[in-house]
């Protein structure tokens, strides 16, 4: 059997909506054998590609030139780094299908790991596709946790998507299939993807979570594409438990005389272990999106995307209804939209919200009173290589949130606008 090597450009990073209409990952037909019956054509074929995104963070409000008191991490923001160094290698056979991808970064310190690792099995026919994977894959929840990151106009995700999805990509099993324009996906998975701030690619329960999406993906007139979505997810969240504590002397010097004295002496009681529990939580979202070609300028986007949630939080303030001793429920939405000036040059506007706590209140003097602990950012970005893969983006976020204290003590607005110069490249 001969093998061929071939090395594309693009880069193979998961199955967004849009991607379906395309089929399985799979070659679609099995091939045809000749006489003495060995197959023909039955070639083994291995595709590789790789993205490259590097960043230049000109402004962020909330960075500091002092290390973090937790863990000594530097909390100085405005910095050169590499946001995406990926290497993918894809491999064909009929009826079947293999994915490895590794990221590199320096988000965080240098950092090298496995980003995706997909088999698939499928078959392609003219208006109908359907695949089974297993491995490391995209979360089939949405428009932007499935959309690729080279595709992306702009930089990052939303609040909504990197909170309740903080990473693309979870271990599991999914299956797909499209028919016409009709898109379905449905997954199991272990309910801690990449990204998770508590136990990233682990599972801490046997529990898990199943997630998916039913959409349509089509072409009206054959100048304007629409996609729109509806997607689900239920699962089960961890608490962990606390080991138990003894007894503990402590010693308060208060008049600072250096002598020990009866009245400084306090006894710390210790406390009993405390079990794990597990939660359960849930999202619902929506999705809708639309392009066409305008005359003399270029493509056209218009996208948004709402999603209603309880105790999914895992990224940005993680939710936990077992310590908090009630459930949290989330709410957010993003609308944005993307218009090319010619192949040369495009403009991108989006707003997004985020609470992460609807139901969030504070003490006043006398009454408990709500509270406002949402998320707000407004994203311009402006492209030097309009919507292609390969572009220049510069990127001003207007964020403001309620996460910040007066000197009063009472919540206040957190400036934290930044200016962000990225280069891409994919190969």
């Amino acid at each position: 059997m001969r093998a061929r090597l071939h090395f594309a450009g693009l880069l193979l990073v998961g199955a967004a909506p849009a991607a379906l209409a395309e089929g399985p990952s799979v070659s679609p037909e099995p091939p045809a054998s000749d006489p003495a019956g060995q197959p023909v054509g039955a070639d083994f074929t291995v595709v590789a590609g790789g993205l490259l995104q590097a960043d230049g963070v000109l402004i962020d409000q909330s960075s500091q030139d002092q290390l973090s008191p937790a863990g000594g991490e530097p909390l100085n923001t405005q910095r050169f780094l590499i946001r995406r160094a990926r290497v993918s290698v894809e491999a064909h056979r009929p009826f079947l299908g293999a994915v490895v991808e590794l990221d590199a970064n320096t988000v965080k310190g240098m950092a090298v790991g496995l980003s995706r690792a997909e088999l698939a099995l499928g078959k392609s026919r003219p208006g109908l596709n359907w695949e089974l994977a297993l491995g490391l894959l995209r979360i089939p929840f949405g428009l932007e946790v499935q959309e690729r990151e080279a595709d992306r106009f702009f930089l990052e995700r939303s609040n909504v998507s990197r909170a309740v999805f903080p990473g693309n990509f979870d271990l599991g099993a999914r299956a797909q299939i499209s028919w016409r324009f009709l898109r379905a996906q449905i997954a199991a998975m272990n309910g801690n993807p990449l990204g998770d701030a508590s136990f990233p690619a682990r599972d801490p329960n046997a529990a898990k979570d199943f997630v998916g999406r039913l959409g349509l993906d089509s072409t009206i007139a054959s100048k304007v594409h629409v996609s729109a979505g509806i997607s689900s997810l239920k699962g089960t969240g961890f608490h962990a438990g606390t080991p138990a504590t003894k007894d503990v002397l402590s010693w308060r010097d208060q008049n600072e005389d250096g002598i020990v004295q009866l009245s400084e002496i306090q006894v710390i009681p210790g406390r009993a272990a405390t079990p794990s529990q597990n939660f359960s939580r849930f999202a619902v979202g929506a999705d809708g999106q639309v392009g066409t070609r305008v005359p003399w300028l270029g493509n056209f986007a218009l996208f948004g995307e709402v999603v209603w949630a309880s105790n999914l939080d895992r990224g940005l303030r993680p939710a936990d209804p077992v310590a908090s001793g009630r459930d949290l429920r989330e709410f957010g939405w993003v609308v944005g939209a993307s218009q090319e000036f010619t192949r040369w040059a495009a403009f991108g506007v989006r707003y997004d919200f985020y609470n992460p706590d609807v139901d969030a209140y504070r003490q006043t003097p006398t009454v408990l009173v709500p509270r406002d602990v949402s998320f707000r950012a407004w994203t311009f970005a402006l492209s030097c290589g309009g919507v292609a893969r390969n572009r220049l983006t510069l990127e001003y976020q207007h964020n403001r949130n309620a996460l910040a204290v007066a000197a009063d003590g009472s919540p206040t607005t957190l400036a934290a606008d930044t200016l962000t110069l990225r280069g891409q490249m994919v190969f």
